[in-house]
């Protein structure tokens, strides 16, 4: 979780954020910037391409990686579970990569829950290996549509046990038939749910004691005001950065 120091920067970094008249709301990359910030550690320009793996956001030092999501919730109360897209698994088309050469739609929902996990865990091992991980959580940005209350949750993040998970179609409510989710439980509690159509992988979450709840008042710039202190600091940044010249 978060020292006092970097809940101060990171109740300062919103602050800053949402005051900018160009930014509707803290999500993608955003949340990634003020991470990187609240963690002191080096970020990425995204105009020089951007990684498909899993961290958002790794401390080579520790070899500490973050998956990072912000998420909109109209309950921010302490104990709510919600639920959040962690990837597109297209296990169809990658069964015989993952090991399930026979696997089909129609296959029974255990098969098709292992082939999910197999699917999600291989993203974790590759991941870890290629960006040097091995402490590794999801840090999570909840917020609210007003913008002016945040929570942050953190978790461990690695690969799941297969063993643990019961699976079962949801039932279409009005035809009593099977749905297009396919749920996965553990101590009768859904962990995973997995869309046929779209092919995406939701995990649950619960919003845990120790998460860090941060109350702002939401102000914001005027454009003009926004613009003129950008562009000061960006030539305060650039005369910094720039060697004298004491040519002439």
């Amino acid at each position: 979780m978060l020292t006092d120091n970097e809940i101060d920067r990171l109740r300062q970094a919103i602050v800053a954020t949402v005051a900018s008249p160009v930014i509707g709301s803290i999500e993608d990359y955003a949340w990634e910037a003020i991470f990187h910030y609240v963690k002191d550690i080096p970020l990425s320009d995204p105009a020089l391409g951007r990684s498909k793996l899993l961290y958002d956001a790794v401390n080579v030092v520790t070899k500490t990686g973050w998956s990072l999501k912000s998420l909109q919730l109209n309950n921010l109360t302490i104990g709510n579970t919600f639920l959040f897209v962690i990837q597109r698994a297209d296990i169809i088309k990658k069964a015989e990569q993952l090991g399930f050469p026979d696997l089909t739609e129609r296959s029974s929902p255990q098969e098709l829950g292992t082939a999910i996990i197999q699917h999600w865990n291989d993203k974790i091992i590759l991941s870890q290996s290629l960006q040097g991980v091995v402490n590794s959580y999801e840090g999570i940005l909840l917020k609210t549509i007003r913008g002016n209350k945040y929570i942050y949750a953190e978790y461990l993040l690695n690969p799941l046990d297969p063993t643990t998970f019961s699976w079962a179609w949801t039932v279409d409510r009005k035809t009593g038939i099977n749905g297009v989710g396919l749920q996965g439980s553990v101590a009768g509690k859904t962990e995973l749910v997995w869309y046929k159509n779209q092919k995406q992988l939701f995990k649950a979450r619960t919003i845990p004691l120790e998460a860090v709840c941060i109350n702002i008042e939401r102000i914001r710039l005027k454009p003009e005001n926004y613009v003129n202190t950008i562009i000061a600091a960006l030539q305060e940044q650039i005369n910094k950065d720039s060697p004298n010249d004491d040519s002439g």
